[in-house]
């Protein structure tokens, strides 16, 4: 086992292991890391039958394991023949400083516990009476929903909608968002649901299919939209057509506990993964790392 960094990574086996693998994300494929990482690396053996990919960056020079904007996690996939109390050890040594979230508890390592939620049996699929009453303002409002082709439109919704909300959308995130989308195009894994009232647009989803999983990307409506139900009707249509396809359907997720409540509401479940963090970076990076979080905390 060994990292190799991205030029010398071989995508074609490293996304074959991924696709092989029915439980593995969107987010491990070469692509989408492409679109969302800084840097990135894989911990993999000379086969690729094992292993996990892991974004970086360098702050003021130190190598830093990072979870990056649109990743919710990384994974471990494939054989789990490793000595995983080794890997904390190996990762330590390869990024002096770390922030990284981890779909499953591998590291032996102290970690924070994190949510996202998720429908794995659609045909046991609950909606409470706050997203039934939200369903009937939006029947009422008139919306449709179409599969379309290109993102300018929705993008553009969530380019005036979101920064306001939202704040890991900014310029740079809305860059990082556009490059992704043209990925998951190119590899024809993103499903572009767009919503109208009477023909005009009023905002829509990036929805993601890969192995047995619909994920919700991202997705924005205008307020006024938005207030009628638009958001929860297109989730629910979106839940619907996966549920007519056999997969389970991914809400991804949010900390923020009024969009965990949405989710809820459309008959999500809490999905646990892992926060692991570490700093055996110099005394002077710590310094500054520590007076850098005062001085957001402003």
């Amino acid at each position: 086992m060994r990292f190799i960094q991205r030029e010398h990574i071989d995508c074609a086996k490293w996304d074959a292991l991924v696709k092989s693998d029915s439980s593995a994300s969107v987010f491990s494929l070469s692509s989408y890391l492409d679109a969302v990482a800084e840097n990135w690396c894989v911990f993999t053996d000379d086969h690729y039958s094992k292993g996990i990919a892991l974004p970086f960056t360098y702050r003021l020079g130190v190598k830093t394991c990072y979870t990056a904007v649109f990743l919710r996690y990384v994974e471990w996939i494939g054989e789990q023949t490793v000595q995983f109390d080794q890997l904390i050890s190996l990762l330590q040594a390869e990024f002096p400083g770390g922030q990284i979230c981890i779909k499953q508890d591998i590291l032996g390592y102290p970690s924070e516990e994190f949510v996202f939620q998720r429908i794995l049996d659609l045909t046991e699929r609950t909606i409470n009476s706050q997203a039934k009453r939200m369903l009937v303002k939006s029947e009422k409002a008139g919306f449709s929903i179409e599969e379309a082709t290109a993102i300018d439109g929705i993008q553009a919704i969530i380019a005036e909608e979101l920064p306001q909300k939202i704040a890991t959308i900014n310029d740079s995130s809305l860059s990082v968002l556009q490059q992704l989308t043209a990925n998951l195009q190119s590899e024809k894994l993103l499903k572009i649901r767009a919503v109208k009232k009477d023909n005009q647009l009023v905002g829509g989803l990036y929805l993601v299919e890969f192995n047995e999983t619909v994920l919700y990307l991202k997705g924005a409506f205008t307020a006024e939209a938005k207030a009628s139900g638009a958001m929860y009707f297109a989730m629910n249509e979106a839940i619907k057509q996966a549920q007519a396809a056999g997969k389970s359907f991914d809400f991804g997720g949010s900390r923020v506990e009024g969009v965990r409540r949405f989710n809820v509401n459309l008959g999500g479940h809490d999905q646990v993964y892992f926060s692991y963090e570490w700093n055996n970076a110099p005394f002077w990076f710590k310094l500054l790392k520590k007076a850098r979080q005062a001085w957001k905390r402003k």
